[in-house]
């Protein structure tokens, strides 16, 4: 199960739509809708964390890697966040990883389009020398 799917289930766990969960974690519509409903993108560190702390029976663990059940037996402390420190450690590593990875692919993508403007516009030489 991926985690959109976990996500999911807390939504229809909690009687929610979409849109009003958005509104009660906090985040826009379209960012829950596009990891949800359109599963397009994955949540990032903010919008987990936000999940966490307005729904503190919300097994974290189980949220971010599916082991577990989905609600713990007491709501969460910050004893139990505590436990979690690694994992939000390795998740900042990961966006981190992420955001260097996307500004290559943009690199990549300009010296792409370059190239492709010289090959669509050739120059010749013997122009060049008179």
């Amino acid at each position: 199960m991926e985690i959109a799917d976990r996500i999911r289930l807390i939504i229809q766990n909690k009687n929610l739509k979409v849109s009003s969960f958005a509104k009660k974690i906090g985040v826009g519509d379209q960012t829950i809708r596009g990891v949800v409903v359109q599963k397009r993108n994955k949540p990032g560190l903010d919008v987990l964390s936000k999940i966490i702390e307005t729904f503190p029976e919300i097994n974290a663990k189980w949220l971010i890697t599916g082991n577990g059940e989905m609600l713990q037996n007491a709501p969460a402390t910050e004893k139990n966040f505590d436990s979690l420190e690694p994992l939000i450690q390795y998740l900042k590593e990961k966006d981190a990883k992420i955001e260097n990875l996307t500004k290559d692919l943009c690199e990549l993508r300009f010296k792409y389009e370059i190239e492709t403007q010289k090959n669509r516009f050739p120059v010749e030489k013997d122009k060049l020398r008179t």
